[in-house]
């Protein structure tokens, strides 16, 4: 197998205008943003600290990459790829760590969501849990572990929905989903669950009903595309169980 090559360099910043999506503003902010992380690096002496996932590359599509910019935990690409009889040496990626969402349903039957804050999101947005995956854990392992840090809860049963790319053409890592269920809090955790601090944001705990929280689907509240696929997806489950259980 080819071994990608790395290269950093401000001379590759004016590929991305070829395929940028959106208006041109965005395409120059975009430009000058990567060229501004790609100077700081630079006049630090520092070598960027590499991102810790995994390199993308499809047998006989991928023909070579090109790093602009990395973290530990997100990394910006340039990829060569061939698309039938065409090479397209500027195809933009974007790698972010893989991660978890959970909808969490308690013990009672009713589902916590979180009210809070995100830098991203005008207002405020309902959330689910949810967070990257840790070098070592599985999926599942990592939706645990969240679940124990964000709400100070454990579940007796899960359900796995599946993994999920964020982006089809552009990356933007896996999403891993999961439905918890039978949720219960660990001993003295539930008064200091009612505000997290995992996102340093403002975030508020909530219960809703099975009903309440579809119509609160339905209503767009939750800002976020993959929370939004997870609680449906969820609920979509639970329908399916409850005509199994009334055809028995």
């Amino acid at each position: 197998m080819h071994h990608p090559h790395r290269q950093r360099g401000l001379h590759l910043i004016p590929r991305i205008v070829r395929t940028a999506i959106g208006s041109p503003i965005l395409t120059l902010t975009l430009c000058t943003v990567v060229a501004y992380l790609a100077l700081s690096a630079g006049r630090s002496g520092k070598r960027p600290v590499l991102y810790k996932g995994s390199q993308y590359w499809k047998e006989g599509v991928t023909l070579d990459v090109k790093t602009l910019y990395e973290t530990p935990f997100a990394r910006f690409q340039l990829h060569t790829v061939r698309m039938g009889e065409s090479v397209i040496d500027d195809w933009m990626w974007f790698d972010e760590s893989d991660n978890i969402n959970v909808l969490v349903q308690e013990e009672k039957g009713n589902f916590v969501v979180l009210k809070q804050t995100k830098y991203a999101i005008d207002g405020e947005t309902l959330a689910i849990v949810g967070g990257f995956i840790e070098e070592g854990e599985t999926p599942l392992e990592a939706a645990q572990r969240e679940l124990k840090e964000e709400l100070g809860m454990e579940a007796k049963h899960w359900k796995d929905m599946g993994s999920y790319r964020a982006a089809a053409n552009r990356g933007g890592g896996m999403t891993h989903i999961f439905w918890a269920q039978k949720a219960t809090y660990l001993s003295g955790a539930e008064q200091t669950a009612v505000r997290g601090q995992a996102d340093l944001e403002r975030q508020d705990l909530v219960r809703h009903s099975e009903k309440e929280l579809v119509e609160l689907l339905l209503q767009g509240k939750f800002g976020e595309i993959k929370w939004t696929a997870t609680v449906a997806l969820a609920l979509l489950n639970s329908q399916q169980e409850n005509l199994r259980f009334n055809e028995d």
